[in-house]
């Protein structure tokens, strides 16, 4: 059986800590205080750290239906004419640029849609039958739009305006009808729900989508004045979103493209700098924590001096006397800094469930705050320590 490991002074570790905590709750209103300014300090840092992990996290979720290899063009009218791009010239770009896996063109607009007596403004959208695949649509019943349903009156239905339509025992399904202003649609699909973010050109949920040459019904042309674009993971999408601009390029429409992946690195940026932020904040309470704990030690090397200096005259050494007033500002600092580390989690916890965010802490805090509060122990510790080792043994056993 192996014996604990000594300090230079024969003290095993296990004892040396437990001194130091009884030390510690001899002086407890001042080292309560002491704690409070690292535990608020690291639970800041643990906080703020773990909430944006988690909004990078919910950030790529956003995505996820879509991936982040997607550009979307829009085309804004450059005069009193709709802004189109060729729809011939958005199929063909797959062929034509190595960058491009696929494209799909679309319409997105609003229309009175009607069916079983009730109805409602909703999204129309003329689209192809490559719009499924970009989007990650999935279906609840029936099909997509085909080929063969260009020029039909046929449509799909998202998954909002199917419940919307519906009836008690006469839900909206595949072969129900609905109408959108004068025309009469037969129903071939309803989607299944779906996410909807900021990047989606539409919510597919709440809308009707129809076939793309179909849109002149509604719109002023058939030509679509959206497109979505999957480039190859490898692409890179600045040159490929020009690439593809200058393809596009047409009198009617000034194109604005936008990228997936400069959308997620702009969020990631403005969050990242708001994180910044207020871990430096916490950095200061904990900086003032780092104060106090320097503050209960200089007090406890004032009121032990006797204590000092009987220990120096039974043979320890400066070293030793340090090594004693470190402890006890480590573990002043690692008891503070681990239950900041429980009230930082609990704090992200809240923050992510009234966000409806998944809780999701990145590993690395958990070894973080305790870690950083002892690092504050040590370097807020050493200044008190070092005037308990210079203290004259004699002068020190003279003191009352």
């Amino acid at each position: 059986m192996t014996s604990p490991r000594p300090y230079a002074f024969g003290v095993p570790l296990g004892e040396g800590v437990a001194e130091a905590l009884g030390n510690l709750q001899d002086q407890r209103q001042r080292s309560v205080l002491a704690l409070l300014g690292i535990l608020i300090g690291t639970a800041s840092i643990v906080a703020m750290l773990t909430i944006g992990h988690m909004a990078q996290r919910e950030t790529l979720k956003m995505f996820k239906h879509l991936g982040v290899d997607i550009l979307q063009i829009h085309a804004i009218p450059t005069g009193l004419g709709a802004g189109q791009v060729d729809r011939a010239a958005v199929e063909a770009l797959s062929l034509s640029d190595p960058a491009v896996l696929a494209a799909a063109p679309l319409t997105s607009g609003r229309g009175a849609v009607t069916a079983n007596g009730l109805g409602g403004d909703m999204g129309v959208v003329p689209s192809t039958a490559a719009l499924p695949a970009l989007t990650g649509m999935r279906l609840a019943s029936g099909r997509f739009l085909g080929p063969l349903d260009d020029g039909g009156l046929v449509a799909v239905v998202g998954a909002e305006t199917a419940r919307k339509l519906s009836l008690p025992g006469a839900p909206l399904v595949p072969g129900g009808q609905v109408r959108i202003k004068d025309y009469l649609y037969t129903v071939v699909g309803v989607l299944a729900p779906m996410p909807y973010t900021a990047f989606d050109p539409t919510n597919f949920n709440d809308a009707v989508q129809i076939p793309l040459s179909g849109a002149g019904r509604f719109t002023p042309s058939s030509q679509p004045d959206t497109v979505l674009i999957r480039m190859r993971p490898d692409a890179d999408v600045k040159a490929a979103g020009r690439r593809v601009s200058a393809a596009l390029a047409n009198p009617s429409a000034r194109l604005q493209v936008i990228s997936a992946r400069d959308l997620i690195d702009g969020m990631n940026a403005q969050k990242a700098i708001h994180t910044r932020l207020l871990t430096a904040i916490g950095a200061i309470s904990l900086l003032v924590g780092g104060i106090g704990v320097m503050n209960v030690m200089l007090m406890g090397v004032m009121e032990r001096r006797r204590e000092i200096g009987l220990r120096a005259a039974i043979g320890a050494t400066p070293r030793d006397l340090q090594l004693m007033f470190l402890i006890e500002a480590v573990v002043l600092a690692f008891v503070g800094g681990v239950a900041g580390l429980a009230f930082g989690l609990a704090a992200a916890f809240v923050a992510a469930k009234a966000s409806g965010w998944d809780f999701a802490p990145p590993l690395y805090v958990i070894g973080l705050g305790p870690g950083m509060a002892a690092l504050v122990g040590v370097t807020f510790g050493f200044y008190p320590a070092l005037k308990a080792s210079r203290l004259d043994p004699i002068e020190a056993l003279r003191a009352e």
